[in-house]
C-alpha cells in the first residue's frame, strides 16, 4: 500500500468515526441507588438488508437481550425492582402522551422534555435449554416507553430520546434465560453524502451506528445526571453488539470503526455477512460504539455504467461463529437472542 493510499484510509476512517449517529448506545438504570446487580451478557443486535435503505423504508428493529449478574451474596428476591432503558434514538408509537405511563410522563416533562410518541414493548425471553433451536420466545408481559425531545429553547431540534419501564419479572435474573426488547427505531441508518461518480458506480451509501454506554447527548443527559447512582454497570461477561448483512455478495462495506470490529460470514444465515463488537466492561460509563459505512450495489449490468466487478469488497471476512440459530435459513423467527 503506497503513503498516498494510507492517509487517504486513515482520514477516511477519522471522518466516519465524527459522524453522528441516531442509535448510539443506550443505558440501563435502576429504580434503587447502588444497585447490587449488573448486566451481563447484554447484545445489541440489527439485520440489515436491500429493504432497509430502498424507497422510504420504515423503522429498523434493534434488538437488546440481556440478563443481570447478581452480587455475592445476594438472591433475585434481594434486588426485585423496576428497570429503565434510556435510548439515544425514538421507538416508533402512538403520537403524543395520551395514555402514556404516568410515571414516565411525569419523569421526562419535569425536566422541560415534550413527549412525542409512546407505546408499549413486547417483553420476552429465551431459555437456555432453546438457544439455537426453533423454539419461540417466551412472552413476559410489555415494557411501556415515551419518546421524547425539547420543544423549545436552544436545544429545539436535537434528537429525539426514548425512555422505557422495564418491569421486574424473575427470568431478569436466572441464569437459565436471557429478556429480550424488539425496538422500532427512527433514523438509526442514515444516508451519506458522496460524489456523482461514487453514486454512479457504487451507489448511495449509509452508515449505521450501535452501541452501549453513550450518555452525552442533550436528549439524555438530564435523565442520567439524575439518575448516575442508579445506573446499572456492565458485567464482566460476554457481551456483543452485533450487525447482520443480508445480501452480502451485493454489500460493499467502506468502513468500520473501531477496526478492532470482527468481520465474517454467518454460519447459520445464507448469504449474510456479521460484524462484531464486543463490549467491555469498565468502572464507569464507557460509550462502546460499533459504525459501519456500507452500500449495497445492483447485481452486474443491472446499474447502468457500473464497471464489472463494482462494489465487490476485497476484504471479505470468512467463516465465523454466529449467535444466530439455524431457523433464519428458513425466515422464521430468530433462533437465538442476538438475531434482531
Amino acid at each position: 500500500m503506497s503513503r498516498r493510499d494510507i492517509v487517504v484510509s486513515f482520514l477516511a476512517l477519522l471522518l466516519l468515526s465524527a459522524i453522528p449517529g441516531s442509535a448510539h448506545a443506550q443505558v440501563f438504570i435502576a429504580s434503587h441507588p447502588q444497585p447490587e446487580f449488573s448486566i451481563g451478557p447484554l447484545f445489541v443486535s440489527a439485520s440489515v438488508g436491500k429493504q432497509n435503505v430502498v424507497g422510504n423504508p420504515g423503522p429498523l428493529t434493534v434488538s437488546v437481550s440481556w440478563s443481570l449478574t447478581l452480587a455475592p451474596h445476594r438472591r433475585a428476591a434481594d434486588i426485585a425492582q423496576d428497570l429503565h432503558l434510556l435510548w439515544p434514538g425514538e421507538v416508533v408509537g402512538t403520537a403524543g402522551a395520551a395514555d402514556a405511563d404516568p410515571m414516565l410522563v411525569r419523569q421526562v416533562e419535569a425536566l422541560g422534555f415534550k413527549v412525542k410518541a409512546h407505546g408499549r414493548l413486547r417483553l420476552s425471553a429465551r431459555g437456555r435449554t432453546e438457544m439455537g433451536t426453533s423454539a419461540g420466545l417466551r412472552t413476559l408481559g410489555e415494557a411501556p416507553f415515551v419518546a421524547f425531545a425539547r420543544e423549545g429553547g436552544p436545544a429545539a431540534g436535537a434528537r429525539g430520546a426514548t425512555y422505557i419501564r422495564i418491569p421486574w419479572v424473575p427470568e431478569l435474573a436466572s441464569l437459565d434465560w436471557l429478556v429480550r426488547l424488539d425496538l422500532p427505531l427512527k433514523e438509526v441508518i442514515v444516508p451519506r453524502r458522496v460524489s456523482w461518480a461514487e453514486d454512479t458506480f457504487w451507489g448511495r451509501r449509509y452508515l449505521i451506528t450501535l452501541g452501549f454506554g453513550d450518555v452525552g447527548y442533550v436528549s439524555l443527559y438530564p435523565l442520567y445526571f439524575g439518575a448516575r447512582d442508579r445506573v446499572v454497570p456492565l458485567a464482566r461477561d460476554f457481551s456483543m453488539v452485533l450487525i447482520n448483512f443480508a445480501d452480502s455478495d451485493h454489500l460493499k462495506v467502506d468502513e468500520v470503526v473501531p477496526p478492532s470490529a470482527s468481520r465474517q460470514m454467518s454460519e447459520t444465515r445464507s448469504n449474510t455477512e456479521a460484524l462484531r463488537l464486543p463490549l467491555l466492561a469498565s468502572e464507569g460509563i464507557a460509550p462502546q460504539v460499533l459504525k459501519v459505512q456500507f452500500a449495497y450495489f445492483a447485481p452486474r449490468g443491472a446499474r447502468r455504467g457500473a464497471r464489472p466487478g463494482a462494489g465487490r469488497d476485497p476484504v471479505a471476512g470468512g467463516a465465523g461463529t454466529d449467535p444466530s440459530g439455524g431457523d433464519e435459513l428458513r425466515g422464521g423467527p430468530p433462533a437465538l437472542w442476538p438475531a434482531g
